[in-house]
């Protein structure tokens, strides 16, 4: 097998009359983008800022949110970028790498909801050791495990496939 470097590029085809209502698609684009990071960003401030909220509850809200915020980063800005290009490409590691960010960070909202689920089950149904069971560090390894277990996931498939030759 050949392992020299394929430099590739994706062409992106996919967009309905892009030339024709260009403008129109990145205004109502980036509004949208715009919209959800000044919702996310502050309502996250706010938990941040206020300490009554430091509790497990507003502490998986916030990082939903800022989870929300990556991946609305990771998809928005080569999005807008292509509805102002006469042609719409990504290079081969660029996609890859788009990938890795977008696979890792939906599955990491999944991971997330689990240990909001979890946070839920135990302070309805185990009121009394709610604070026992919910402690800082439990909060600190379900966060660090929602983010670091999918992008595990993700990277190994990546890796093994980066330096494939396309058809």
């Amino acid at each position: 097998m050949d392992n020299t470097l394929n430099a590739t590029y994706i062409t992106l085809d996919g967009y309905v009359e892009v030339q024709k209502y260009r403008y129109l698609y990145f205004v109502i684009m980036f509004t949208a983008y715009v919209l959800i990071i000044c919702s996310n960003s502050s309502i996250v401030c706010i938990i941040v800022i206020y300490e009554s909220l430091h509790e497990p509850m507003y502490i998986f809200i916030a990082a939903l949110l800022l989870n929300s915020l990556l991946f609305s980063t990771a998809i928005y800005p080569k999005l807008l970028i292509d509805f102002l290009s006469e042609k719409q490409i990504i290079s081969y590691p660029a996609c890859l790498f788009q990938w890795c960010i977008y696979y890792a960070l939906a599955t990491s909202e999944f991971y997330l909801l689990a240990a909001m689920a979890y946070d839920r089950y135990v302070s309805i149904c185990k009121p009394l050791q709610y604070q026992t069971i919910m402690r800082k560090s439990t909060v600190t390894i379900f966060l660090v495990l929602a983010w670091l277990v999918p992008a595990c996931q993700v990277v190994v498939p990546i890796v093994l496939n980066a330096n494939k030759k396309l058809c």
